[in-house]
């Protein structure tokens, strides 16, 4: 690269072409402009870029220069933005990718006092405060996704850590907030009135979806999961997520119908696309859409649970039922709790404690010397 100005004969007097800094020079065209010249590392080829107007002192153009090739001061969007583009982000579930942008996209977001954004602020000033804060803060409002984002938070500045990104980590020491499980259990009453709106509704996945979560004691993405290789002659195999152990749930009248009708609407919505089954039995899946053909994603089942619980509360305001309310979730907590027998066998759970959070129904008990 040249040493200074490349058009030095034609340099505005006011400026002293021996102290430019390099790669700099004069382009008289126009009204005149100062440009930088520069190797572009993908092409390998030379190239100038406008650095700064005709009427700039010395000290102006330094300071442009300076500005241009500076390293940009790392933030946490910035990071965080590199991090997605890993290998480790590309082996994560697309459900925990989605979670995981909807933190980046709240933390970045949210507004500090200097009226810029916690995404814009340099990783230097991140301290342990700084993320004990955004916690207490955040879960004023949602003690969940407190936990979440910080979960997220800490994912993010582990891995800039080790790879050497930044030189310490504020988020060891910083603990996830202590949330109380929650113990609804659902009643067979509102279960089975929410079942039968659902089974009326346009959602035709969503009752068997529920029948086979509360049965098989499973959770929605593990029956979104579910497709034609997963059934066996004895009964349901059941691959579970979350460090849980899989098994085999033995058929019953009410699963059998649930499976059948899943399965057989399936069947028809493919038939009615002219849309071929998949060849291997582990890519057939059960609950799929009328629109797409393609598998359900839990954000569809989510949302079409929300509608059918709105409609389920006005059916039940109109006929004058105390109906409660409940999430797709209690249905493994309910299937859990009216498990007879071995319950840690049945739930796929490894330890006691792990348990203890889906087992909700009381006890019957008999008395004392009895």
């Amino acid at each position: 690269m040249p040493k200074g100005p490349a058009r030095t004969a034609v340099v505005p007097t006011n400026i002293d072409a021996r102290k430019l800094p390099t790669g700099v020079w004069w382009d008289k065209s126009g009204t005149g402009k100062w440009m930088y010249k520069y190797k572009d590392p993908d092409l390998g080829k030379w190239r100038s870029k406008r650095l700064i107007g005709p009427k700039s002192s010395l000290a102006e153009i330094w300071q442009a220069y300076e500005s241009l090739n500076a390293p940009m001061a790392a933030t946490f969007a910035s990071i965080s933005l590199d991090f997605q583009l890993t290998p480790i982000w590309r082996k994560l579930a697309t459900s925990t990718q989605k979670d995981y942008l909807d933190c980046h996209q709240h933390i970045c977001g949210r507004k500090i006092s200097t009226n810029d954004t916690l995404g814009e602020l340099p990783i230097t000033k991140w301290t342990v405060g700084l993320v004990r804060k955004y916690r207490d803060t955040r879960g004023e409002s949602s003690e969940s996704r407190a936990n979440k984002e910080l979960a997220y938070i800490k994912r993010v500045f582990s891995w800039a850590y080790e790879y050497e990104k930044i030189k310490f980590n504020p988020t060891l020491g910083v603990k996830k907030l202590s949330i109380k499980p929650r113990q609804h259990y659902a009643e067979d009453r509102d279960y089975e009135f929410m079942l039968k709106i659902a089974q009326e509704s346009n959602y035709w996945y969503l009752w068997p979806a529920m029948e086979i979560a509360y049965l098989c004691r499973m959770r929605l993405s593990e029956v979104l999961d579910l497709t034609d290789a997963n059934e066996l002659p004895e009964g349901l195999l059941i691959k579970r997520r979350k460090g849980s152990r899989d098994n085999i749930t033995e058929w019953n009248p009410r699963l059998r119908t649930a499976w059948d009708f899943a399965v057989a609407t399936r069947n028809r919505i493919l038939s009615d696309r002219k849309q071929p089954h998949p060849i291997r039995a582990e890519d057939r899946h059960i609950i799929i859409s009328e629109r797409t053909g393609d598998k359900i994603v839990v954000d569809s089942l989510k949302t079409a649970m929300g509608r059918i619980t709105v409609a389920t509360k006005l059916a039940a305001e109109e006929r004058g039922i105390n109906w409660v309310p409940f999430t797709f979730h209690d249905l493994k907590r309910k299937g859990v709790s009216d498990t007879t027998g071995n319950k840690l066998d049945a739930s796929g759970h490894r330890t006691a404690s792990m348990m203890n959070v889906y087992d909700v129904k009381l006890k019957t008990v008999k008395p004392s010397n009895e």
